[in-house]
């Protein structure tokens, strides 16, 4: 076999390469914790010459999405380039050590709830505690920053959590959501609900509701449960009613772009006359997963924001 010459510019960018490649590898690993019999996974990805003791930024994914979608990919990108340590983190979505690929499928029966999200938090934060971390940064994205921001609003007496960063959090309220079920499936959200919080009342909160349009899921299949949280007529889903309930100083993103996330700068800007601990950020052109430009400009104004 004829030896490689690192000599040739080809063989030299191979060899930077694998390199690079093998050094990354040593430096992200996935972790796990349990809930509930469940097994929670993340990854966590170290930046060079850090340690645990240098903090964590624990990341949470939008809409029954993963650890490895859109944005949280270009978290775990840009970071650790940035020096900051981040775990980004499955939710369980009623699954034992779930690793789906992509979103959560509609075909699956729909067991989980939007308010679980909160505990599997809270044992995300228990086991960096665990680990030797006191400095942790709560982040997240879409409905993971209402979830992440519901968790911050219980829990200003956690040391440990230091800042609250959000990417286009999840907007809501109670008209808007009947009017929007009504016109996606031509449904009236109430009498659902109702169904639901019966099942719940008599005690079948575990029984499965057939042919139920579930957030983005037509005829699904669906716990009374799941249904009944993930619908609920509750202030608490939307981030901005939870905000002045955080005391911990508070970085929000919005994407001038963002079709999903609608007019967030107007919507919050009563609030920041109050609220001295939030700051709204705005990236022009970005959409509403802040990738490649516009998330090197988010991460950049995010280590501003969480080492001044």
């Amino acid at each position: 076999m004829t030896p490689i010459s690192f000599s040739t510019p080809l063989a030299k960018a191979l060899f930077i390469f694998m390199a690079w490649s093998l050094s990354n590898m040593a430096l992200a690993k996935e972790v796990t914790t349990s809930l509930n019999g469940l097994t929670l996974n993340g990854d966590l990805e170290m930046a060079e010459g850090k340690t645990l003791k240098d903090g964590v930024i624990l990341f949470t994914h939008g809409t029954w999405m993963n650890k490895n979608y859109s944005t949280a990919t270009m978290l775990k990108e840009f970071l650790p380039e940035a020096g900051l340590n981040v775990l980004t983190i499955n939710l369980s979505l009623g699954v034992d050590n779930r690793h789906d690929e992509s979103a959560m499928p509609c075909e699956r029966t729909h067991t989980h709830k939007h308010t679980d999200a909160i505990p599997e938090i809270g044992a995300w934060v228990t086991w960096l505690k665990s680990q030797g971390v006191t400095n942790i940064t709560l982040a997240g994205h879409s409905r993971g920053g209402n979830q992440t921001a519901w968790y911050a609003a219980l829990h200003n007496k956690e040391a440990a959590i230091k800042h609250i960063v959000l990417f286009a959090p999840q907007l809501w309220d109670e008209q808007t959501e009947i009017k929007h079920y009504q016109e996606k499936y031509h449904k009236d959200l109430t009498k659902e609900l109702a169904k639901a919080n019966a099942l719940i009342k008599q005690g079948k909160a575990t029984q499965v509701m057939p042919h139920t349009d579930l957030v983005y899921c037509k005829d699904s299949n669906v716990t009374a449960e799941s249904f009944a949280d993930y619908h609920q007529l509750n202030a608490n889903m939307d981030t901005i009613h939870l905000l002045p309930n955080i005391t911990k100083p508070v970085l929000i993103f919005a994407g001038t772009e963002d079709k999903v996330v609608k007019h967030l700068p107007e919507k919050i800007a009563p609030l920041l006359k109050k609220q001295k601990n939030i700051t709204v950020y705005i990236v022009e052109d970005s959409d509403h997963s802040f990738l490649d430009m516009s998330g090197e400009e988010a991460v950049e104004e995010m280590v501003n924001f969480i080492q001044n």
